[in-house]
C-alpha cells in the first residue's frame, strides 16, 4: 500500500465563468490511499469527488481512478506473483550454491541445488504481492547461467582440464 498525491484540473461550469463567458477551471489536490494488494487496472472510487451534478441540489458524482503499476527494474508483476531472473555461474549450477535473490522487502538467500539447469524455475511461497484479504502471492525465480566473457589464464586452464576429463555430453 501507499499514499499518492495528485492534482486534477477540470472545467467549472456556471457562475465561476470568466468575463469572456468561457468556463473557469478548478484545480483540486487529492491524496489517495492505495490499498495493499491492488493489481494493474483496478479502480479506486473517490465518493462525491467527481463533477458536479447536472441538476442543482444533487450531490457531486464519484471520481474513479484506474491503477497502473510502474515497472520495477528487476521484478516483474503477474497478478499477485512476482518473477525475477537470477544469473548464476556454471560452477554454482553444477555444484549448488546460496545466492541472493531480490524481493519487495530486500534480498533473501536461496539455495540453488547441485545440477541446476539454465531456465529452471524455483518458487518461493509468500514472497510476492500481498492479497487484499490475507496472504501473499509467490516469487518465481528463473535461473540464467552466465558464462564469463573473458577468462584469466588459470580459468582457461581449468575449463580445458574439465573439458578433457568430463564425460558429460549435453547433446
Amino acid at each position: 500500500g501507499a499514499a499518492k498525491t495528485f492534482n486534477l484540473q477540470r472545467t467549472q461550469p456556471g457562475p465561476n465563468r470568466t468575463p469572456d463567458r468561457t468556463p473557469g477551471t478548478l484545480t483540486k489536490r487529492y491524496e489517495v490511499k492505495i490499498p495493499p494488494g491492488i493489481t494493474e487496472g483496478a479502480r479506486i472510487r473517490l465518493a462525491g469527488q467527481g463533477g458536479p451534478a447536472r441538476r442543482t441540489g444533487q450531490a457531486a458524482g464519484d471520481l474513479f481512478l484506474r491503477v497502473h503499476i510502474a515497472p520495477h527494474p528487476v521484478l516483474k508483476v503477474e497478478g499477485q506473483d512476482l518473477h525475477v531472473e537470477v544469473p548464476i555461474s556454471p560452477w554454482e549450477a553444477a555444484l549448488g550454491a546460496k545466492v541472493g535473490v531480490p524481493t519487495l522487502e530486500g534480498d533473501i538467500t536461496m539455495t540453488i541445488p547441485a545440477g541446476t539447469q539454465g531456465g529452471q524455475r524455483f518458487r518461493n511461497r509468500g514472497k510476492g504481492i500481498p492479497h487484499k484479504g490475507a496472504g501473499r502471492g509467490d516469487l518465481y525465480v528463473t535461473v540464467r547461467i552466465a558464462i564469463p566473457k573473458t577468462l584469466t589464464q588459470r580459468e582457461q586452464e581449468l575449463f580445458e582440464a574439465l573439458q578433457e576429463s568430463s564425460t558429460f555430453d549435453p547433446r
